[in-house]
């Protein structure tokens, strides 16, 4: 397991369950809110929309591993404070993995700690209790790196393979276009227009659409005015996009996964 810098094997640790009960139900933020208004003298609400109302949270114990055999199986004093004050420590939500031999993908989730707890056996501590929580009902993909040489005029495709069907991914962009000029690249999918006038040669510009930041790495007087403030976003499935002139292009982006913890 991971949790921001926090790793359970470099303290010895690994998952473990106390539970005998293999029937339960394990809910996975899948709640949704139906937005609706009466509108004039109509009985039936018109659906506007609708949202996601949960989180994921989980339970989980961490053991020591038994192996090698001369491994001691209880906490003392000094095992619990080397791990309570990383765990405790991490403010906010941190990239999370919990490590399993069964999922077909690697996934990680936007996840803090909660609460703490131990779990006695005979008056041990025998495990450790994390209550996790999430910042949303999603996983997340691994982080895709793509890089499209384009041609001027010539269509590429970037592959958007998202769970959330409803919404954009928007993506971390760097542009180096071949000589000087304007550049626009074109989501023909989306009708979408992305525009940076002014750019030198080699010039990288990088666009962070999720935050709405755009940097140059050369002096670039009046760069958001150059911009047309059309960020790049990425729709579900097949993104056909065209860029006018000759330019490395880079993508960097996670998606979002429906699955629920799977540990």
């Amino acid at each position: 397991m991971i949790i921001g810098n926090f790793r359970a094997s470099d303290y010895g640790l690994i998952i473990a369950s106390f539970s005998y009960n293999e029937q339960f139900v394990d809910e996975i933020g899948m709640n949704v809110s139906t937005i609706e208004e009466f509108i004039g003298n109509n009985p039936v609400p018109t659906y506007i929309g609708q949202n996601f109302t949960d989180k994921l949270h989980l339970q989980i114990t961490l053991i020591k591993n038994p192996y090698p055999l001369y491994n001691k199986l209880y906490f003392n004093e000094k095992d619990c404070r080397s791990v309570l004050r990383i765990l405790t420590g991490i403010n906010g939500y941190q990239w999370t993995k919990l490590i399993t031999y069964e999922l077909d993908e690697d996934l990680w989730y936007r996840a803090r700690v909660n609460n703490v707890s131990y779990k006695r056996i005979g008056g041990h501590i025998a495990g450790i209790i994390l209550d996790l929580e999430c910042d949303s009902h999603f996983a997340w993909s691994k982080e895709y790196s793509i890089t499209i040489n384009a041609k001027a005029n010539q269509h590429f495709y970037i592959y958007n393979n998202t769970d959330d069907l409803n919404n954009y991914i928007y993506p971390i962009v760097s542009i180096v276009p071949s000589y000087a000029g304007h550049i626009t690249i074109t989501n023909i999918n989306d009708n979408w227009d992305t525009e940076i006038k002014n750019v030198k040669s080699n010039e990288k510009i990088t666009v962070n659409s999720k935050c709405q930041i755009i940097t140059s790495n050369k002096s670039h007087d009046l760069l958001l005015n150059d911009f047309n403030l059309k960020w790049f976003r990425l729709i579900p499935n097949k993104n056909e996009y065209v860029s006018n002139v000759d330019a490395k292009i880079s993508m960097i982006f996670r998606v979002p996964r429906k699955v629920g913890f799977v540990v």
